[in-house]
C-alpha cells in the first residue's frame, strides 16, 4: 500500500534536504576559497612566462612587440607549442587513472591550459601599454587634452595600439581580380561608389551623417561599384551584406573578399512596403579603426572575421576567448567548402561590450588561429 505523506512530513524532509545542502555548500564554498588561491598562483606564474616571451624584445618602442611577435610568421606556431601543455592526468600529480572523476578532471585540466592561453594573448596584447599611453601623452599639446586622454579608455593610445596590430591576411580562396586598366586618380574629397536606388540611397544617407565632404558616385552594376574602389577611383563604396529574408548575401561577401575589400561602416535599412531589412556597408580598402569620437553617435562597435577552424582550433575555443574578452556574438555562419578535410570556416561578428578588450582578440587570433582574415573592425551606424 502506497504511504501517504502528511504536510508534517514533507516539512521534515524539506528541513533535513535544507541543512544538507547548506553543509555541502559550505564545502564547496572551503574549496572556492581554495581555488581563488590557485588562480592567483597561476596568474604569478602566467605574468612570468610573458616575461620570458618579452625578455628578447626591445621596449624602446611600443610597437616592437607587434613588429617581433605579431608579425613574426614562426612565432605564433611557436607561441602555441611553447603554451600548450599536456594537460592529462599521470600518477606523478597523485591523480590515479580510472579514479570516479578522471573524466572531469581532464576536462578541467584541458580548459585550463586554453584558459592560460587566453590570458598570455590578454598580457602580450598590453605589454607595452604604459608606452602607448606616454605617447599619447606627448602628443598633446596641452595637458588638459592630456588628462582626459589618461582618463579614457578610447582615445589616442587605443587607436594606436590596434593599427599596430592589424595586419593584413592574404585570404583562403584561390579568386582573383581580373586584369583590367587603371582609371586616373581619384579627385579629393571622400567620394562613395554604390549602384543606385531608394534603399542604397538612405544607406549612403546615413554614412553621410558620420563622415565629412562625401561625393555619391554611381555605378551600374556591382562589379563596376567594386572596381572602382580597388583601383582608387572612388575612396569608398557600398554593398548589402545581408537582409531579414535571405540572411548573409554570399554574393556580396564574395565580391568583398575577391576585391580585398574592408568593412568601414555598417547600417540597416528597412523598406515601407515588405518590412524588409537590408544591412549594407561601407567599404573600404584597407581596416580602419574607428574614431572614438564616432561612438556616442553609433549603435556599437564590431568586429568580423573568418576563421579556418579544425578539430585542434575548434570554434567553441575561440568563442571562449571572444567571452573571456567581453566580446558578445551576434552572427556565425558555416561557409560552404568544396573538400571535407575535417576543417571548417567560419564567418563571425562580434560585438564589444562596454569592457571588451579587442587588442586582445586580435592577438589570440594571431597567435592561436592559423588561417584567418578580418574583414572589419566597424561601427553600426
Amino acid at each position: 500500500m502506497p504511504r501517504h505523506w502528511s504536510a508534517s512530513d514533507r516539512r521534515g524532509m524539506a528541513l533535513n534536504l535544507n541543512e544538507k545542502m547548506q553543509i555541502i555548500d559550505t564545502n564547496l564554498a572551503r574549496l572556492d576559497t581554495m581555488a581563488a588561491s590557485l588562480v592567483e598562483m597561476r596568474e604569478a606564474f602566467l605574468l612570468e612566462k610573458v616575461r620570458a616571451l618579452t625578455s628578447e624584445i626591445t621596449n624602446e618602442y611600443p610597437e616592437d612587440v607587434c613588429e617581433q611577435m605579431i608579425r613574426d610568421e614562426h612565432f605564433p606556431e611557436e607561441f602555441r607549442s611553447m603554451t600548450g601543455r599536456d594537460a592529462s592526468i599521470s600518477r606523478e600529480a597523485g591523480i590515479q587513472e580510472g579514479v570516479l572523476a578522471s573524466e572531469q578532471i581532464a576536462n578541467v585540466l584541458k580548459s585550463s591550459g586554453h584558459d592560460e592561453q587566453i590570458r598570455l594573448c590578454q598580457c602580450l596584447a598590453h605589454v607595452n601599454d604604459a608606452l602607448y599611453e606616454a605617447a599619447s601623452v606627448r602628443r598633446n599639446t596641452w595637458k588638459k587634452v592630456a588628462q582626459e586622454e589618461k582618463n579614457t579608455r578610447f582615445g589616442k593610445a587605443w587607436v594606436q595600439r590596434l593599427n599596430d596590430l592589424i595586419r593584413e591576411e592574404d585570404h583562403f580562396e584561390d579568386e582573383t581580380v581580373p586584369d583590367l586598366d587603371v582609371h586616373a586618380a581619384r579627385p579629393t574629397g571622400e567620394s562613395i561608389a554604390y549602384l543606385r536606388n531608394t534603399y542604397t540611397d538612405r544607406a549612403y544617407t546615413r554614412f553621410q551623417s558620420i563622415l565629412q565632404h562625401t561625393t555619391a558616385v554611381y555605378y551600374s552594376d556591382f562589379q563596376g561599384v567594386c572596381e572602382s574602389l580597388y583601383y582608387d577611383r572612388e575612396s569608398a563604396c557600398i554593398l548589402p551584406m545581408e537582409n531579414s529574408v535571405d540572411g548573409k548575401l554570399l554574393r556580396f561577401y564574395s565580391l568583398l573578399n575577391k576585391y580585398d575589400l574592408r568593412i568601414a561602416y555598417t547600417c540597416s535599412v528597412t523598406t515601407e512596403d515588405t518590412d524588409v531589412t537590408t544591412r549594407y556597408a561601407l567599404l573600404r580598402k584597407n581596416i580602419t579603426v574607428p574614431n572614438p569620437d564616432e561612438f556616442d553617435a553609433c549603435e556599437g562597435l564590431y568586429m568580423e572575421c573568418r576563421a579556418v577552424l579544425n578539430e585542434e582550433h575548434p570554434l567553441s575555443d575561440l568563442l571562449a576567448a571572444a567571452a573571456w574578452y567581453h566580446l558578445t556574438l551576434t552572427r556565425v555562419d558555416t561557409i560552404p567548402t568544396d573538400y571535407d578535410d575535417g576543417e571548417r570556416t567560419y564567418d563571425l561578428i562580434l560585438r564589444m561590450e562596454e569592457n571588451g578588450d579587442l587588442a586582445a582578440m586580435l592577438t589570440y587570433l594571431y597567435l592561436m588561429v592559423p588561417q584567418f582574415t578580418i574583414f572589419g573592425i566597424y561601427l553600426a551606424v
